[in-house]
């Protein structure tokens, strides 16, 4: 009787644990085609719609943050600023303080444009949000958490085993391998960063 009832529990987390990444990978296929979207939207490329983001969520940005957060060279952030500055979404400004620095932030255009694409968040959010209790909410924000902190460390990792060379699928897999490898080596420490990352929210 007991076998049974863990064998059935276990198929039951089997099967949810199924809907679970199916779930996530929809969800994560959404935002990429809203992201794809949004760029053609605004007539620029990825990167330049990644880095315009990471602007905004700061408020403002020197090029030397910008190249930091985003992983690009500072040379390939200079031509995004170039040409965000050119398209009219952002702006260079000298800092009041010191005059030697430089900080990039949302023209009034584009935080006008902003405002009406996402605005709409603040009238659907909170209908959103209240269907759920704390205690599910405190769970949804904690996997946000989790998913964002192992997604870069991915990002990271992955920038790592990035070769030129391999141009094919055979060579590919190499790489993938490696990079296989290196996640594996570094599971303890994911672990211990990602529970420390828990335990200050709590």
């Amino acid at each position: 009787m007991d076998q049974d009832i863990n064998e059935s529990r276990e198929t039951a987390a089997e099967g949810f644990g199924l809907q679970f990444k199916e779930a996530t990978r929809a969800n994560q296929a959404s935002n990429d085609l809203f992201d794809e979207t949004l760029t053609q939207f605004l007539g620029i490329n990825r990167t330049d719609g990644r880095c315009l983001d990471l602007i905004d969520r700061r408020g403002r940005m020197s090029a030397g943050q910008l190249a930091n957060d985003s992983g690009l060279t500072t040379g390939a952030v200079t031509a995004v600023i170039d040409r965000l500055e050119a398209a009219g979404y952002v702006l260079r400004t000298r800092d009041t303080l010191d005059r030697r620095k430089i900080w990039i932030e949302l023209t009034d255009d584009m935080k006008a444009i902003t405002r009406r694409i996402f605005g709409h968040y603040e009238k659907t959010g909170p209908m959103m949000l209240s269907r759920f209790t704390p205690d599910q909410l405190a769970a949804i924000m904690q996997f946000l958490e989790i998913g964002t902190f192992l997604q870069t460390e991915m990002a990271a990792a992955l920038r790592e085993h990035l070769d030129p060379r391999a141009n094919t699928p055979a060579t590919r897999l190499i790489q993938a391998r490696a990079f296989e490898r290196a996640v594996e080596a570094n599971r303890t420490r994911l672990q211990a960063e990602l529970n420390a990352l828990l335990d200050r929210k709590r």
